[in-house]
């Protein structure tokens, strides 16, 4: 019954500033841990710095979460409460999150609004995962409307979306990263009880990636449903600026 409870519940902690999430059952206990600890004073364990494994930048926290199968001492920023998953929602991974093998993350908890990625320890286990290379930019447009659209802007450029992909656009998009996947991946959307994977469609076409945006556009693209990061929405009506780009939504995002 001990066993079944803890499974119930997760511990909810920062590593470089990504909310992250371990279920119960894998944690033996959290402790003080110096940043200068030396490898003997984990009893063990193989001390892994979470965020540094997890290609981040680490915090000034200083404790450890100790796990079993595989023992870790998890090195993390700040540990933020327990929480009952019978008052989270639990997801998988979008399709279109990907990430390098081992995954780092089973999946995703959403709790008071907010997203934590469920860590995996045995993918910590051994050799740091790598991020993932940017795809290829497809190179599929289409040279005019084919029907009504929305236009937006990222950047420099100006993209049409056909209104009948589009879902609704999302004003101050609030955005959880997700480390390690591709540069244009910029992390995971929550809305109406679903998890969207996010993109900057500017990074696609080579610009720098960005995460912040005014608008979240939610479009679906082959059949799964996205975020894409807009800069501002051009209102309709007017007609349209010279050289937008009009992706294959299908194709786009892999």
């Amino acid at each position: 019954m001990e066993a079944l409870a803890a499974e119930r519940k997760a511990l909810l902690f920062t590593a470089g500033g990504v909310r992250l999430a371990l279920r119960l059952s894998h944690v033996r206990e959290v402790v003080a841990a110096p940043s200068d600890a030396p490898a003997e004073s984990f009893g063990g364990a193989v001390a892994v710095e979470v965020a540094s494994a997890l290609g981040l930048r680490p915090g000034p926290g200083a404790l450890a979460v100790y796990t079993d199968a595989p023992r870790l001492a998890l090195r993390v920023d700040a540990v933020n409460g327990i929480i009952d998953l019978g008052q989270a929602e639990v997801f998988q991974l979008p399709a279109r999150t990907v990430l390098p093998a081992p995954a780092p993350f089973s999946g995703a908890l959403v709790h008071a609004g907010s997203v934590a990625l469920e860590l995996a320890p045995a993918a910590l286990a051994g050799p740091a995962p790598r991020p993932l290379v940017p795809p290829a930019i497809p190179a599929l447009e289409a040279p005019f409307a084919l029907g009504a659209e929305l236009l937006f802007v990222r950047g420099a450029r100006t993209y049409g979306v056909p209104v009948q992909l589009l879902s609704r656009v999302l004003e101050d998009p609030l955005v959880q990263p997700v480390p390690l996947t591709a540069p244009a991946h910029r992390g995971l959307l929550v809305h109406a009880r679903a998890l969207h994977p996010v993109f900057d469609i500017g990074a696609l076409h080579g610009d720098e990636p960005r995460s912040g945006a005014a608008s979240a556009l939610l479009v679906d693209a082959g059949g799964e449903v996205v975020a894409v990061l807009a800069d501002g929405v051009l209102p309709p009506g007017g007609a349209p600026p010279a050289g937008v780009v009009r992706p294959s939504w299908d194709a786009l995002f892999g």
